[in-house]
């Protein structure tokens, strides 16, 4: 629950929430290691890369401008209509 709420949430709950929840079952310490565990197994590949996620990476580096970036992103939908 904590890593999926850090990787879709903008403000995560904090880990005493957690710690509230279980009724405090588990220590800080115990779900900062399981968190690290999971993390570990899954070789910190929580997700797959997108062209989307290319794209805002590359417009980053290359300092393009909104137009831009919205035209390439337009692009890069474009095929996803006739798939």
């Amino acid at each position: 629950m904590l890593i999926a709420s850090k990787y879709e949430d903008i403000y995560p709950p904090p880990i005493q929430d957690f710690i509230y929840i279980t009724d405090n079952a588990y220590t800080q310490k115990d779900i900062v290691q399981m968190e690290y565990d999971i993390l570990k197994e899954l070789d910190f590949q929580v997700t797959t890369p997108s062209s989307w996620q290319f794209l805002n990476r590359y417009s980053k580096l290359a300092h393009s401008d909104q137009v831009t970036f919205n035209l390439a992103r337009y692009l890069i939908e474009l095929p996803l209509i006739e798939y």
